[in-house]
Order: C-alpha cells, then sequence, then structure tokens
C-alpha cells in the first residue's frame, strides 16, 4: 500500500512538530516552502517533511491537509486553497487547525467548496507532539471527521466534539482564554510593578503568600515575545468568541495589547532554539517597560 499524503500549512514549531510524529507513524508529509523562513525551512528539513514548493503542488499530492497559521492567516490560505480544489476538481479533506473563532470557523467552511472539499474544524490543544510524546490533543468536529481519525494515536489524541462547525474552535478559544490570558495577566502585573519601582517587595510578597504565581510568572513572562506576534491574533479571535457569547471581550482585548507590548521587546527577535535563557527577570521587565514607550 503506498503511504497516505498529508499536507502541512505550514511547518513552524508546531506543524514541524506535527509533520515529524506523522512520518514517524509512516505517513508522507509535504509542505509548500517557496517563501517561507530560513527557520522554518531548517524546521521542516529537520523534521523530514519534503518540500514540494507551491501549495499548488502540496493539493495535488495530498489526501489531507492541516493548516496551522497565525489566526489572521487562516481564511485567505483557505480561499487560495479552494481555488485549487475547484480548478483540479479533486477531493481532499481540509483540517482547519487554527486558533480561530467558531464564526472565523464557520467563514471558512462557508468559503470552501462542499462538493470537493471535506471540512472539519479543529482545534490543538498542548505542545507540539515531539515535545508531548503523542498526546497532543486535536479537537475535531464537523459533518465527517472520520478522514483525520487516521491520526489518533499516530500523533495526536482525537477528541472528537460532534457534527457542529465551530465546536472544535470553541473548545481551543476557551482553553487559550484561560492559559495565554494569564500568560498576558501575569506580564501586565509585573510591568506595572516595576514601573511603579515595587517589584522587588511584590517577589517577595508572592514568594511567601503565593509561591505558585510567581514561580508561574518567572517561567511564562521571559517566554511570551517568543510567541506574541501570533498569539495577538488569538487573543482578538477569543475576544469575538466571549463577545458572541454574550460575555465581556474585554480581558483578552487586553491581553492583546499586552502580546503587542511583548512583541515590542528584543527578545520577540529571538526563537525557542535561541533565546537567552540566562536573562534575569528583571532585565526582561527592564526590556517590558522600556517597550511601553514606543
Amino acid at each position: 500500500m503506498s503511504k497516505k499524503t498529508i499536507g502541512i500549512l505550514m511547518p513552524g514549531d508546531m506543524g514541524h512538530g506535527c509533520g515529524k510524529s506523522f512520518i514517524d507513524n509512516n505517513f508522507r508529509v509535504i509542505s509548500a516552502l517557496n517563501g517561507r523562513s530560513t527557520r522554518t525551512k531548517k524546521l521542516s528539513e529537520t523534521a523530514g517533511i519534503e518540500d514540494v514548493g507551491s501549495i499548488k503542488n502540496v493539493v495535488n499530492y495530498s489526501e489531507i491537509i492541516l493548516s496551522i497559521l497565525p489566526p489572521e492567516s487562516a481564511f485567505e490560505q483557505a480561499k487560495i486553497v479552494n481555488e485549487l480544489i475547484l480548478k483540479n476538481k479533486k477531493s481532499i479533506t481540509y483540517v482547519d487547525c487554527n486558533a480561530i473563532s467558531p464564526q472565523t470557523a464557520k467563514k471558512i467552511n462557508g468559503a470552501i467548496s462542499s462538493v470537493y472539499c471535506n471540512f472539519i474544524d479543529a482545534g490543538i490543544i498542548g505542545l507540539n507532539p515531539i515535545v508531548e510524546k503523542g498526546q497532543t490533543r486535536l479537537y475535531v468536529s464537523g459533518p465527517n471527521t472520520e478522514p483525520i481519525k487516521i491520526l489518533d494515536n499516530k500523533g495526536f489524541q482525537i477528541k472528537d466534539l460532534g457534527k457542529e462547525i465551530g465546536k472544535a474552535s470553541a473548545m481551543k478559544m476557551v482553553y487559550a482564554s484561560a492559559t495565554k490570558g494569564t500568560f498576558a495577566l501575569h506580564a501586565a502585573v509585573l510591568t506595572t510593578a516595576h514601573k511603579l519601582g515595587l517589584v522587588s517587595e511584590y517577589f517577595t510578597e508572592l514568594e511567601y503568600s503565593k509561591p505558585d504565581v510567581l514561580s508561574a510568572m518567572e517561567r511564562m513572562v521571559p517566554r511570551i515575545p517568543l510567541d506574541a506576534a501570533r498569539w495577538e491574533g488569538e487573543m482578538y479571535e477569543i475576544a469575538k468568541t466571549f463577545s458572541d457569547a454574550g460575555v465581556t471581550s474585554k480581558f483578552h482585548e487586553g491581553s492583546a495589547e499586552i502580546m503587542a507590548l511583548a512583541n515590542r521587546t528584543p527578545i520577540s527577535k529571538e526563537t525557542r532554539e535561541t533565546v537567552n535563557e540566562a536573562r534575569s527577570l528583571i532585565e526582561v521587565l527592564d526590556m517590558y517597560v522600556n517597550a511601553l514607550k514606543k
């Protein structure tokens, strides 16, 4: 039997880990690296993902395509893929794994031809499958989620939420609203404390009364800038999700502003591979405060 071909658009931190896990489970994995960054190309090469050059070739050769992009790019990417599917009249399963609101998922579903394309709404929870050792959860929903289940226990733990488009995206939004929303709150609190000249006293109080909170701050606040560019868009998608549920959107609109602040620090120019782990938290907070002036 020939290997099933999985297309990944695009193999960044999450995508390359998915690709490596699928390859280890005897799938062929391809991507389109024309015009992609040197880092993305290196991650893809390290994972063993085959570069077929263009998105057109990814559509031509794949049975299943996973879209793993910054959320603000999800709709345009789906339109490009849809045009190619219609041109080729090729049946394919398109799995949108992006951190988007249920409304955005429904918009993408409405823009894709159901004649040739089986659209699956999906949300990834957890780190990439290499780090999670195959325990990364992929929540899915849609009229026909069966095709993606070939990846169950082969890189992902598939969690089927039923036939409603938007349900899987909603799960991702609710989950990330607490995790990444808390990261943003912690960054805002520490930046404010530092600017007010209280950070030393605040650390002392947390060491006494809330050591678990201090530990979480020390772990994540220095690393937020590495992902802040794409997390900013995710916060706005969460804000839309909350607003449509009748809940205030202001928490995550504010979180988006903190992600934008983090993205203005020098750390944002680093990557997960090159980040300076020796930096003190005070040095990090100096960068956040300085970024307020920009």
